[in-house]
C-alpha cells in the first residue's frame, strides 16, 4: 500500500503483519541476497542484523544458527546467545550493519512475488502492489518511524498512539 507522500506526519510501523507499514519491519518476510554473498539469502532484516552481529564477533556457528532461524523471533533470541559479544563493539558497528541489511532488502529482494498481503490488495490472497522499493519511495520524504513500545534502541519506546506526545516531552529512544 503506497504512503502517502505529501503528509508531514511522521510514518510510524511496529509490527511486520500491519497490512500498511509492516514492510518497514526488521521481521517482514522478504528474503534478499548481498552482492557481497550471493549464496546468503536472509529471510529477513533481522536475519541479516544478528548473522552479522556473530560475525562481528567470530561466532561463525552462531553466525550459521542465526541464518538457519525459522523465524526472525528465535534469530533475535540466537543474537543473545553470541560468544564473545562486547557492549562497546556492538554500538560502534550495529547502525552500519542494520542500515546495510535494510539498503539490500530493499534493493536485493529475491522475490516479491506471493510475500507480501496489504490492504491495497482486492482479496488478501493478493500481493501488495508494487516493490518494497517503490513502496519506500512512495513515502516521500515523511519521517519514518520504528512505534515500539518494548525497544527503545531502534524504536521511540512508545506505541505510535502515544508517540508525539512523548516527543514533545523529549522521551523518545534512539529509533
Amino acid at each position: 500500500m503506497a504512503q502517502d507522500s505529501s503528509s508531514s506526519d511522521p510514518l510510524y510501523f511496529w509490527r511486520e503483519t500491519d497490512p500498511a507499514t509492516g514492510y518497514l519491519s526488521q521481521w517482514y518476510n522478504c528474503p534478499f541476497s548481498d552482492d557481497e554473498d550471493a549464496k546468503k539469502t536472509y529471510k529477513t532484516a533481522e536475519h541479516y542484523m544478528m548473522h552479522h552481529k556473530a560475525l562481528l564477533f567470530n561466532d561463525h556457528a552462531m553466525a550459521l544458527k542465526c541464518l538457519g532461524a525459522k523465524h526472525p523471533r528465535d534469530c533475535k533470541s540466537l543474537g543473545r546467545k553470541i560468544k564473545n559479544f562486547d557492549e562497546e563493539t556492538w554500538t560502534a558497528h550495529r547502525r552500519k550493519i542494520v542500515r546495510r541489511g535494510n539498503i539490500l532488502k530493499f534493493t536485493r529482494a529475491i522475490s516479491d512475488e506471493g510475500i507480501r498481503r496489504g490492504a491495497s490488495a482486492k482479496r488478501k490472497s493478493e500481493p501488495v502492489q508494487g516493490s518494497l522499493r517503490e513502496m519506500l519511495l512512495a513515502t516521500g520524504d515523511r519521517e519514518i518511524v520504528e512505534a515500539s513500545p518494548f525497544d527503545r534502541i531502534w524504536g521511540i519506546g512508545f506505541r505510535a498512539a502515544d508517540a508525539d506526545m512523548a516527543r514533545e516531552g523529549g522521551a523518545w529512544g534512539e529509533n
